[in-house]
């Protein structure tokens, strides 16, 4: 039986970042720490004793930052490549979950590129989960109508995510299981912000006061 104590953590930052001009944007820094990085702090400060990082496009730049990154103690660090990113996130979820312990009873799943998330966010959803009613397999935050992460969900769906074909994962599992799915409502969009586009990063430093910079020229991780 999996234990349902347990938490683990997957991150998303397989993507290319087209609409960024190419710029991974998990690299992004916010107050100096890449986004990355701060994602993974946060994860483990709310309880993650695992997280896991998917790569795909800009995988050898990531990979030299997670390689000098120095997480929470007790936390275990790792990430895994998929060779196919462009499939969709359903794909890259996949890979995250196979790295994964098997015995795991709760997952958390967020994006690479959240700069406003805080850790007061993950540990209400996380206390949602844990307070769900019977038959929920799938608690979730939602801004104005715009679902948003960090998702978090147990063993029911992690199988279902791993028979998934192609690209498909979350997205069309909650829309077939309506009833099995418990929607967070939040008062603010830091679950639901994430930068697509350097318009983005003007939207934000003008509505929230947090300007990203790209990666200093120091940066391990930078060209």
């Amino acid at each position: 039986m999996p234990q349902v104590n347990a938490v683990a953590a997957v991150v998303m930052a397989a993507g290319a970042g087209r609409r960024m001009g190419g710029l991974p944007k998990s690299l992004l820094e916010r107050d100096g720490e890449p986004l990355l990085l701060r994602q993974i702090r946060l994860l483990g400060d709310a309880g993650a004793g695992t997280v896991v990082v998917v790569l795909g496009h800009h995988a050898p730049r990531l990979q030299a930052l997670l390689a000098q990154a120095a997480p929470r103690p007790g936390v275990g660090l790792r990430w895994v490549l998929n060779p196919a990113p462009d499939e969709g996130p359903g794909s890259s979820l996949r890979c995250g979950l196979a790295a994964l312990p098997p015995d795991v009873g709760t997952l958390l799943v967020a994006l690479g590129d959240q700069p406003l998330l805080e850790l007061p966010d993950l540990q209400a959803m996380l206390a949602a989960w844990r307070a769900r009613p019977a038959g929920v397999e799938l608690v979730l935050p939602q801004h104005a109508g715009q679902p948003g992460h960090p998702i978090v969900f147990g063993a029911v769906l992690r199988q279902a995510v791993m028979q998934a074909r192609a690209g498909q994962g979350v997205r069309e599992w909650r829309r077939a299981h309506p009833a099995q799915v418990q929607v967070v409502p939040l008062a603010h969009g830091r679950c639901t912000t994430d930068v697509d586009t350097p318009e983005d990063l003007q939207r934000l430093g003008e509505r929230f006061g947090v300007w990203l910079r790209p990666p200093r020229p120091a940066d391990p991780a930078a060209p």
